[in-house]
């Protein structure tokens, strides 16, 4: 049977390179030649080809939530987590807010902070997110904090996490024992989701936000700053070549890298513009001084920290 599925996925993949590596030739720019749609081609088939198998043997929310408990012993093993009560204590009531929108509502989310200069946040099965000290620092506004953590938590109401750790098991890469699970769990972690996962994690999280009262576009202005950040690669006149070199690497980004912003920043902006009844003539909170003195809008919300908003912003 593992062998079996070996072949679907190498025939899977060959013959998403092939299309992918056609679509890359098409580019319109002279010269540009787009890994991407290598990339993007070839993952979705190989998610294709599997996920019958995940939706077979879907995890229950009991079975998911004690894996979670296990990759959050296996996270606390191998980094610095931790934080002062009130800073720990503030994140969890910003949390408790922006999952009070979740569909799964079995699932009880926990957060905690990495102690680590990284600006990043990240979750696993069962609830569990983590925020780093980085990220603390970079974002501006509690209504920031509130998308970042509700972009996370989505990850988990969606089946993100469950089914990356289930696409890595179907493919025959580990058994189902539950440390083995909690260690690949941790793996997994460090290589993060899809494209189309990050971009619906997103669009929920920003949802998320909004439905908890907090002003949603700060989801946007957030994803400018990390565009800012970014650096363009340099375009390949070789895709041939290119795909030769890098198609092992590529196709881990596909799996674990984070959208471009401009794109990330699209799919916000697509999705509050449908969602106007969440923001649209309605007191939402920002909550900068929230942020530095650790205290939720429940705690101060302060009269100067509310926003309405008659239109979409410029």
């Amino acid at each position: 049977m593992k062998l079996a599925w070996r072949v679907t996925l190498l025939l899977a993949l060959l013959g998403a390179l092939g299309a992918g590596l056609w679509l890359a030739g098409r580019g319109t720019a002279p010269g540009r030649r787009d890994l991407d749609a290598v990339v993007t081609v070839g993952g979705d088939l190989v998610r294709d080809a599997i996920h019958p198998a995940i939706d077979l043997t879907r995890l229950g929310s009991a079975e998911e939530i004690r894996l979670g408990k296990a990759i959050d012993a296996e996270i606390r093993a191998r980094m610095d987590v931790g934080a002062e009560d009130a800073t720990s204590r503030y994140l969890q009531n910003v949390t408790d807010l922006v999952a009070g929108g979740v569909r799964r509502r079995e699932i009880r989310y926990q957060v905690a902070v990495v102690r680590s200069p990284e600006i990043n946040a990240f979750a696993v099965a069962g609830g569990y997110v983590y925020v780093t000290e980085g990220m603390l620092g970079f974002v501006q506004n509690e209504a920031e904090l509130a998308a970042v953590i509700g972009h996370e938590v989505s990850h988990v109401d969606l089946l993100h996490c469950v089914e990356r750790l289930q696409f890595e098991q179907a493919a025959g890469k580990v058994a189902p024992d539950l440390a083995l699970l909690a260690r690949l769990g941790y793996e997994v972690t460090l290589r993060g989701f899809s494209e189309e996962q990050e971009l619906a994690a997103d669009a929920a999280g920003a949802l998320l936000a909004g439905q908890a009262s907090y002003d949603p576009w700060q989801a946007e202005d957030f994803v400018a700053r990390m565009l800012s950040r970014e650096r363009p690669a340099k375009p390949s006149r070789n895709p041939v070549k290119e795909v030769t070199r890098a198609v092992p690497g590529a196709l881990g980004r596909y799996l674990a890298t984070h959208p471009p912003a401009d794109q990330r920043m699209e799919t916000i902006r697509r999705t509050l513009g449908a969602r106007a009844d969440l923001w649209k003539g309605r007191r939402r909170y920002i909550g900068r001084q929230n942020l530095a003195d650790r205290a939720t809008m429940l705690e101060r919300p302060g009269a100067s920290e509310w926003i309405t908003r008659l239109e979409a912003p410029p």
